[in-house]
C-alpha cells in the first residue's frame, strides 16, 4: 500500500491513502515507544491502531485524520475491541474512497450546519444524504418552472404558430380558436405571477364564477389544453383543470333569454335586401334558411353550395373546426335561383363584398324592414327554432347546425319561442313574384 507523508505544514502522523493502490487490510508492526506501557500499534489502511492493556482491559483506539468521515474533525475514537476498530476502518476508508474529495477540506460552520441538518432528521427515517437529494430535486423543478404568465403566454404563441401553418393548406381558416384562448388566459390576469407548480384549483374557479355553462366549458377546454401543454414542456406536474369540472353555479340557472327575429320582420328584411343590394341575396338567405354561421357564410364559395342538394361547410371556415353539410331546403333553393335568374352568375364568393360594405347594406335594410336592432346570431336560433318547431327532432336539428350533440340546443335553442304554425309560415318566406311550391316539395 502506499502511503503518502504530507509537507512540514500539515501535522504530524497525518496520513492519507491512495484510494488506486489501497487492497485491503494489511496491518505493519512498528516499534513500541519508550513511555508506553505493553502499547502495540499497527497501521491498518493508513491509519493508526493502537491497543492497550490497562487494568486487565484491551483498549482500542484509532487516530484519524482531520476530515475522516469517521471523525471530521480529527484525532483519537476508541473502540470496544480490535475487530470493531478494524471494521471501523475498513467503512471509513470506503467513505474516503467515496466522499473523500468532499471532507478533505470541511470547516467547522459546514460540521455544525451538517450535524444540525441531522438532528433535525431524526425520526423521519430519511438520511441526511436523502434529504439532500429530494430537496435538490425539488430546487430542480421550481428551478424549471415558469409563472402562469411566461408558461400561458408560450402555449399561445405555440397556438399561433400552428394556425399560420392551418392558414397554408386554406387560406380561409381564421385564428378562431386562438381569439378564444386570448379571452380566456386573460381571465388568469390576476395570476400573472404565481409559479405553475404552486397554481391551485382554488386560484382559479372565482375567476370563472357567473359564467354560463357553455361559456365556462368553453373556458375550462382552453384551460385543460393549456396547461397539459405546460405538462408536457416540464413546467408543471399536475393539470389544476381537472378539479374544475364539478364547479357548481349555487343552484341558480343562467340560461339566456334566446332572442330571434319573428316570421314578418325576416319576410320584410330579405325583401328590403334584395331592394338595397341584391349582392347580399344569397348571403342573408344561406343565413336564414341554412343556419350556417354568419362568419362562416361570408367565405363560403359557389362551389359548396347545391352538390346533391346540400350545403356544405368546410372545417377551415367552421367555428368548431369540423366540416358539415346541411340539407338545402326548397326556401333556400328558390331564393338561390331567384337571385341567378335575375342575371347573377355563380362564380367565387357567395358574398362578393367587404364586411363593412355588407354592415352598410344590413343597416339600410333594417331600416325598410323596421327592425331598431340587429340580434347576434339572430339568423341562425331563427333558424333553429323553425327547424326544431317543423320537424319535432332536436338530434336532426343539431345535424342541421354543425353540432355533435344536443347539448348546446338545449341550451341556447328555445323551440317555444315559434308555434307550429309560425315555423311552418317561416319555410314559405319566398322571392317576390314567386310561384309557392306545392305541399310535397315544402317543408
Amino acid at each position: 500500500m502506499l502511503v503518502i507523508r504530507l509537507d512540514s505544514a500539515r501535522k504530524k502522523e497525518k496520513y492519507f491513502r491512495s484510494p488506486l493502490t489501497h487492497t485491503g487490510l494489511r496491518p505493519s508492526k512498528l516499534s513500541d515507544g519508550p513511555d508506553s506501557y505493553n502499547k502495540k500499534s499497527l497501521r491498518v489502511m493508513g491509519l493508526k491502531l493502537s491497543e492497550f492493556h490497562h487494568n486487565g482491559k484491551l483498549q482500542t483506539r484509532v487516530y484519524y485524520p482531520k476530515g475522516s468521515p469517521a471523525k471530521p474533525q480529527g484525532g483519537h475514537k476508541w473502540y470496544a475491541s480490535r475487530a470493531a476498530a478494524e471494521a471501523a476502518i475498513v467503512e471509513n476508508s470506503a467513505l474516503v474512497a467515496r466522499y473523500g474529495h468532499l471532507a478533505k477540506d470541511v470547516t467547522l460552520q459546514e460540521l455544525v450546519e451538517a450535524r444540525t441538518a441531522a438532528a433535525e432528521l431524526q425520526g423521519t427515517g430519511f438520511t441526511l444524504l436523502e434529504a439532500a437529494k429530494e430537496v435538490k430535486a425539488a430546487l430542480s423543478k421550481t428551478l424549471a418552472s415558469k409563472s402562469v404568465k411566461e408558461g400561458l403566454s408560450a402555449y399561445h404563441d405555440n397556438l399561433w404558430d400552428r394556425f399560420q401553418e392551418r392558414k397554408k393548406a386554406d387560406f380561409r381558416c381564421e385564428p378562431r380558436h386562438w381569439r378564444s384562448v386570448k379571452h380566456t388566459l386573460a381571465r388568469l390576469k390576476s395570476l400573472d405571477n404565481t409559479s405553475l407548480l404552486e397554481l391551485t384549483p382554488d386560484q382559479i374557479r372565482p375567476l370563472f364564477k357567473g359564467l354560463g355553462k357553455s361559456s365556462f366549458r368553453a373556458h375550462l377546454r382552453n384551460l385543460h389544453a393549456a396547461f397539459e401543454y405546460c405538462i408536457d414542456e416540464g413546467w408543471m406536474e399536475a393539470n389544476p383543470a381537472h378539479s374544475l369540472r364539478r364547479m357548481k353555479t349555487n343552484g341558480v340557472s343562467l340560461r339566456r333569454t334566446v332572442q330571434t327575429f319573428t316570421v314578418a320582420q325576416v319576410r320584410s328584411f330579405m325583401k328590403a335586401v334584395a331592394e338595397t343590394d341584391m349582392r347580399a341575396v344569397p348571403y342573408f338567405a344561406v343565413c336564414f334558411f341554412a343556419g350556417v354561421r354568419p362568419e362562416a357564410a361570408m367565405k363560403l364559395k359557389w362551389t359548396d353550395i347545391g352538390g346533391n342538394g346540400h350545403l356544405y361547410v368546410p372545417h377551415a371556415v367552421n367555428k368548431s373546426g369540423h366540416a358539415y353539410t346541411v340539407s338545402m331546403l326548397p326556401v333556400l333553393t328558390c331564393w338561390l335561383e331567384w337571385w341567378e335568374a335575375r342575371g347573377n352568375k355563380r362564380k367565387g364568393e357567395i358574398l362578393p363584398m367587404s364586411a363593412s360594405t355588407l354592415k352598410r347594406v344590413r343597416r339600410r335594410a333594417m331600416g325598410k324592414a323596421g327592425i331598431a336592432e340587429w340580434v347576434q346570431d339572430g339568423t341562425r336560433k331563427t333558424f333553429a327554432t323553425a327547424h326544431r318547431g317543423t320537424f319535432k327532432c332536436k338530434v336532426q336539428t343539431s345535424a342541421a347546425l354543425g353540432h355533435k350533440g344536443t347539448t348546446v340546443l338545449d341550451e341556447h335553442y328555445d323551440s317555444r319561442l315559434m308555434t307550429e304554425q309560425e315555423a311552418a309560415e317561416y319555410w314559405e318566406i319566398f322571392p317576390p313574384e314567386t310561384e309557392v311550391p306545392t305541399g310535397k316539395e315544402s317543408a
